[in-house]
């Protein structure tokens, strides 16, 4: 039984949009893996942007890093 976790920014997006980007997936996971549908298992994980953490920054730090120096 495949379990396919999804980690996303908190509020990046919709519930709708999260929840056409779970049917898609499991689409692939039916057709490659010749599971039955009800057998995949989706988990989205939203992590807050402070708990995400890149190269050393977390995400507001990282963004406003990378806006610093399109300006420079």
């Amino acid at each position: 039984m495949p379990l396919i976790m999804i980690f996303l920014g908190k509020g990046t997006y919709t519930n709708e949009k999260k929840a056409e980007l779970s049917r898609k997936v499991t689409d692939v996971i039916v057709k490659e893996l010749k599971v039955p549908q009800h057998y995949t298992w989706i988990i989205i994980n939203e992590i807050p942007p402070e708990n995400w953490v890149i190269d050393k920054l977390t995400l507001p730090e990282f963004k406003a890093k990378l806006k610093a120096e399109k300006k420079a």
